[in-house]
């Protein structure tokens, strides 16, 4: 998101050549879920995408420029191959998500961009449901790495005497009553 330039994109651009595109996150959204079920060898209707012309021939390479743009930032956080975020399992979580941190009803909001919507997701806060359910699917434990809640967990831990601890410390205790 460049935010020394007004308007963001709603074009793509394919072969040299811009494309008027509809940028509301609805659209979006929908295209994303349907990349996510389509199948080697499938062909993918995406007419919905485009305002006026549609082009001759489109790959997906260019439409995931604009549904997934690059960022540069942060740097070496190393490569999660888990599906992180359904926009159809976890609609509810979305919504419930932007409803509370924002005041947007996702359901009421006439048009969303989608790179706005993307990096409203992106700032959420980390005590939402979702980004909870996304860590949790992140969540990878290595034996070569320290488990953070490991540690947490001796730190806290409640420790239990043993019979013999229990009764060597009851009779110390006795010694000052």
């Amino acid at each position: 998101m460049d935010l020394t330039k007004k308007d963001l994109p709603n074009v793509v651009w394919i072969k040299g050549r811009p494309f008027s595109i509809y940028t509301d996150f609805r659209v979006w959204m929908r295209f994303e879920i349907e990349t996510g079920k389509i199948r080697e060898g499938e062909s993918l209707d995406i007419s919905y995408l485009f305002k006026n012309e549609m082009p001759a021939y489109c790959g997906l390479r260019e439409l995931f420029a604009f549904s997934r743009p690059v960022s540069p930032l942060p740097k070496n956080t190393g490569t999660c191959t888990a599906v992180l975020l359904d926009y159809e399992l976890d609609a509810d979580y979305i919504y419930s998500a932007f409803k509370g941190q924002y005041g947007i009803d996702l359901l009421e909001v006439e048009e969303l961009h989608w790179h706005k919507f993307l990096a409203l997701l992106k700032g959420l806060k980390a005590d939402e449901m979702i980004c909870r359910i996304m860590g949790y699917r992140a969540y990878q434990r290595s034996d070569s790495q320290r488990d953070i809640y490991e540690e947490q967990k001796r730190a806290w831990e409640i420790e239990k005497l043993s019979p013999e601890e229990q009764k060597e410390l009851d009779a110390f205790s006795r010694l000052f009553i």
